[in-house]
């Protein structure tokens, strides 16, 4: 018997009907040119080039095979009974599309280069300002085909790896879900007392969200891990409705899902956090009711574009003294695509993934793993240990950008950090372990697919889990966290701990979704 016979209960609904439909693999294609490499041409063909030269040509060739990759998952994995919800085509399409909305708002889908009427021009990287402009188009391509060395090895990693464990997830396996559901909402209710104190102490509402408009990351430095410790209502939000996704039109659930995802607005100013919300728990609920809301989707991503842009205003308005109504009434079309491409022209010159690809062998050598100490040692307090490594950023603006120690941590990306430790062989052997890190998630998941808990923890590393730093320091805060939430409900309910047949109170089986 197949290991993934537990998913045929879809692939049979419809002999002829897909489990990714054709009509969203078009869509996404779409979505990806026409957000990728099309606005880019038109501003070439339309507004002219600054630079010609084989540069450009190599860069856009080599970004457009890296799309052509990123999309093959849709065409491989089309009768996988996973459909959609295979954890390749959430951790290499599905996420990074939605985790790249709010930088695709703010320069209008990529578009606000041509509707300027500037030509277009070669990237600027402050850390490499001496190259002339065909030649950083050359470091482009090279960064593209990084990209395609790094996501075949992750594609390797997972089609290679053969696990060999066939237990069973018992734990969570057969609980009493209303009395769990009482449990984790008086946790989403705690967690909003908590937060109401959080903002009182940073001085009121009004006052912390000026300090976001500022630059968020310097506001909030020295509070990760107990922003962080926010993330349990939305964790314990994403459990519930992992055991009952029945409970996705209960009134409960429906009025404290906006009030989680503003209230991971209001601690971080993250726009990418409020969407973070809403999709996990779609994912959630799709997985535990095993089918996916197509219509719902399509009806959600025009309203995600809308409230980005809505977020965008509340956050930087406070720069002005303005209230948000007063700054959108205030945005005309050309100050909005100037501002939009100003901010992203500075966000790129001083980005690092690049020139570190570009110069960091010259510059430093091979860091040999220097750079991942800073996840290894992410939960030691620095008040602890003050000589604590800094993280690749904070590293990557020493080194390239002359700041100090504490000075802005600039974010540096996986296959950069990779490459810059191990050259080549380690960016193969790190994605190849990231493929098989996620290979493992999915063959536990699909020996327990109707338990809560492992639908929860299967979401969580299929969407969160990395092989940054960056990304590995933020997966340890969220699986602590989820830590502290299972202690909770533990203290409440010890019973859920206990494998089935241990259990000695009567329990009720999770009602089966719809």
């Amino acid at each position: 018997m197949s290991r993934l016979e537990l998913w045929q209960v879809n692939a049979d609904k419809s002999r002829n009907e897909l489990p990714v439909p054709r009509v969203f693999q078009l869509g996404v294609l779409i979505f990806i040119l026409l957000t990728g490499a099309v606005p880019v041409i038109l501003q070439a063909l339309i507004n002219g080039l600054t630079t010609p030269g084989n540069g450009f040509a190599l860069a856009l060739i080599a970004g457009l095979f890296y799309d052509i990759l990123r999309i093959a998952p849709l065409i491989v994995l089309a009768r996988h009974p996973a459909g959609v919800l295979h954890p390749v085509i959430i951790a290499v399409v599905l996420w990074p599309l939605l985790t790249t909305l709010p930088s695709l708002i703010d320069t209008f889908g990529g578009y606000a280069g041509l509707l300027s009427g500037n030509p277009l021009r070669p990237p600027y990287f402050v850390a490499i300002a001496w190259l002339d402009g065909d030649t950083t188009w050359l470091e482009v391509a090279r960064y593209s085909s990084f990209q395609i060395i790094a996501l075949l090895s992750f594609y390797g990693g997972f089609v290679l790896t053969r696990p060999r464990t066939r237990r069973r997830i018992k734990v969570f396996d057969t609980v009493d879900t209303l009395r769990l559901r009482s449990i984790l909402a008086g946790i989403i209710i705690m967690n909003f007392i908590g937060v109401a104190v959080f903002i009182q102490l940073r001085g009121g509402l009004v006052e912390h969200i000026g300090e976001l408009a500022y630059g968020r990351f310097r506001a909030l430095e020295g509070l990760g891990p107990l922003l962080a410790l926010f993330d349990i209502g939305f964790l314990a939000l994403l459990l519930w409705i992992c055991l009952r996704p029945q409970d996705a039109k209960s009134k409960l659930f429906i009025t404290l899902l906006p009030l989680v995802s503003a209230q991971q607005f209001i601690v971080a100013g993250s726009r990418a956090a409020t969407l973070l919300v809403f999709v996990l728990i779609g994912l959630g609920w799709a997985l535990a009711a095993r089918r996916v809301p197509w219509r719902l989707g399509l009806i959600l991503l025009p309203i995600a574009f809308l409230s980005f842009g809505a977020l965008n205003i509340i956050r930087t308005a406070s720069l002005s003294n303005a209230t948000a109504l007063e700054a959108a009434q205030d945005s005309d079309l050309a100050s909005i695509l100037e501002r939009s491409q100003n901010e992203f022209d500075l966000r790129q010159s001083l980005s690092g993934t690049i020139p570190v690809i570009s110069d960091g062998m010259r510059t430093t050598g091979p860091m040999w793993g220097y750079t991942y100490s800073g996840a290894i040692f992410a939960m030691v307090p620095r008040s602890i240990w003050p000589e604590k490594p800094r993280g690749p950023g904070s590293l990557y603006a020493q080194t390239f950008l002359g700041e100090t120690v504490q000075g802005t941590a600039v974010p540096i990306g996986p296959e950069a950090e990779a490459f810059w430790n191990f050259h080549i062989p380690g960016l193969i052997i790190i994605f190849a372990f990231y493929g098989l890190v996620l290979k493992l998630a999915f063959s536990i998941y699909i020996r327990s697919p109707d338990n809560g808990l492992v639908i929860a923890g299967f979401l969580l590393v299929a969407t969160q889990f990395g092989v940054s730093t960056d990304q590995l320091v933020a997966f340890q805060q969220m699986v602590l966290t989820f830590a502290i939430m299972l202690g909770v409900i533990f203290i409440f309910y010890r019973d859920a701990f206990r494998p089935a047949r241990r259990q000695m109170t009567a329990l009720v089986k999770p009602s089966k979704a719809y």
